[in-house]
């Protein structure tokens, strides 16, 4: 359907509900809900179905064996450890793109949650504990497979936003084994929308108490110039009447005597890379200038192309840019754009000698 001028023109999809209710009930249901409700107008299957741009009968099994259409991935993270990602198949994932796209990207997150807000850095997660006597730094154990099927549905997909059926059908697409799957494009945001009452709640009790929070992702930082030991009793308490536990091999309390890092980034006096990532990236690309982005791949060990070693180097520079200007990580970058150009064509100019 559409909303012009205030009038609604339906579509083929919307029938089913335009004979239940006649024209005008429906049309006036229809300018009631979109007053005061950013999401679309969605009341039967065959709306849904329209909006996932699937047959009826297709959603329907979709949702019925939404469990199966996972496949798990392991990836290694930098400490060693593994994490399992659950990666939806194609059809499914179409569909939780449209519904991020066409309903989660449009609703309201705390302004306390950093992360999977567009626009939204690192940097300006940190930036915020620059200076503080103080740092707590806290991590949700399991954020992900720890929020449930219940959760998502009262955030998100209530009745006050969708008949009963369909909010069931759309958390159900979303979830696998009653939680958040780590690897649904939709996860990331629903996290935010479920997070958003505890962020509000928490960040309001901290800024009358002159104490600064964010959360990046499952990683909660708390900074001030007062030893923040009550604060570490609030939210375990509070994340507890969630469901969720602390991670306490992960908790930290910091003096300003010590490095303060959040995120990955210095906060001491200014927000700032670690000296040994710059040094460390300043190595690499130091051997891939002099000995040849190959040639320095085989002494190291490194495994993968040269394309796309050079696009992490890329990357790793382009993160420290986006935290302080270098003139030096300016001019590396430039070469690394260039070699990767240059790799480009060589790759294209095999190609076509084939």
């Amino acid at each position: 359907m559409e909303i012009i001028n205030g009038t609604v023109s339906f579509a083929q999809c919307d029938m089913h509900f335009v004979r239940k209710f006649g024209i005008i009930q429906a049309t006036d249901m229809v300018l009631d809900y979109k007053t005061v409700n950013p999401l679309p107008f969605i009341y039967d299957t065959y709306q849904l179905a329209s909006f996932l741009d699937l047959s009826r009968k297709g959603l329907f099994a979709l949702v019925k064996n939404c469990d199966a259409q996972y496949r798990t991935i392991t990836v290694q993270k930098k400490d060693g450890d593994f994490r399992c990602l659950q990666a939806p198949s194609s059809p499914l994932k179409r569909c939780q793109k449209r519904i991020l796209c066409g309903m989660l990207n449009v609703l309201p997150v705390s302004k306390y949650a950093k992360a999977y807000v567009r626009g939204v850095s690192l940097a300006e997660n940190a930036a915020p504990h620059t200076g503080k006597r103080y740092l707590l730094k806290l991590d949700i154990t399991d954020f992900f497979g720890s929020i449930r099927f219940g959760q998502v549905y009262s955030a998100v997909f209530h009745t006050g936003n969708f008949p009963r059926q369909i909010g069931a059908m759309l958390t159900t697409l979303c979830c696998k084994e009653d939680a958040l799957p780590q690897g649904a494009p939709t996860s990331p945001a629903l996290s935010n929308l479920v997070m958003y009452r505890f962020d509000n709640a928490i960040g309001h009790w901290c800024e009358k108490r002159g104490i600064t929070y964010t959360r990046y992702c499952d990683d909660m930082t708390f900074s001030a110039d007062v030893p923040l030991f009550h604060v570490y009793e609030k939210v375990k308490s509070m994340l507890g009447d969630m469901g969720f536990f602390l991670n306490e091999k992960k908790t930290r309390f910091v003096t300003s005597a010590n490095r303060q890092v959040v995120t990955g980034l210095v906060v001491n006096d200014k927000v700032g890379i670690p000296s040994a990532y710059k040094r460390q990236l300043r190595q690499e690309i130091y051997y891939c200038m002099r000995y040849g982005v190959v040639s320095h791949m085989q002494k190291a060990h490194i495994d993968g192309t040269a394309e796309d070693y050079v696009s992490v180097l890329l990357g790793k520079v382009a993160y420290v840019l986006s935290v302080c200007d270098s003139e030096q990580f300016r001019k590396y970058y430039q070469w690394l754009k260039r070699e990767e150009m240059r790799l480009l064509l060589g790759e294209i100019g095999q190609i076509s000698l084939l």
